[in-house]
């Protein structure tokens, strides 16, 4: 032999090693929870089970095949971005709604603040008129504005994704 043949032969010997050596690793076999046997060759998928030796040989596998996809409707997709819009639009409203109702409260706050000192409490209106307003009427409008809040938090976190799903919605609509 050549030395060209022999290096040849020292290269390939490792090569042929690899090749000798089996497919994949250790095939397990194990039942899910929900009575499925699967086959794996990573062993935590199915503690404690013990390596799987195929009786046979299998010829062929059939890969199950996605149905085909429908062609797609321009005026469908259109409606679906109109309604999509429309319950986004029912969720920035209700945001608003209690921004709104927690602004009013902050207004009323300082009042309902001077209401220990009295009675009553001399506001000025938008014209700037005074008037005077009587403190259990100011405490009580200010707890309703709590109790608004609560309620518009309540439909804006529960609400209105079960109106959404009671219309139709398709999920990401009002998130």
């Amino acid at each position: 032999m050549r030395d060209r043949d022999l290096r040849r032969l020292l290269w390939s010997l490792p090569l042929l090693g690899l090749l000798a050596s089996p497919a994949g690793a250790e095939l397990f076999r194990c039942t899910t929870p929900d009575g499925q046997t699967i086959f794996t060759d990573q062993k935590d998928t199915c503690p404690g089970a013990e390596p799987f030796e195929p009786s046979g040989v299998v010829h062929s596998a059939e890969t199950p095949s996605a149905p085909p996809a429908a062609p797609r409707n321009p005026l469908a997709d259109q409606a679906q971005a109109e309604q999509a819009h429309i319950w986004q639009e029912k969720k920035r409203a209700a945001e608003q709604a209690i921004e709104q109702i927690q602004a009013h409260r902050e207004y009323l706050q300082q009042y309902v603040s001077h209401c220990n000192r009295g009675g009553w409490v001399t506001t000025r209106d938008d014209a700037g008129i005074k008037k005077r307003v009587n403190c259990s009427e100011l405490r009580a409008e200010f707890n309703g504005l709590e109790e608004q809040e609560a309620a518009a938090r309540d439909y804006l976190e529960n609400g209105l994704a079960e109106d959404c799903r009671k219309a139709g919605c398709l999920p990401g609509w009002i998130r």
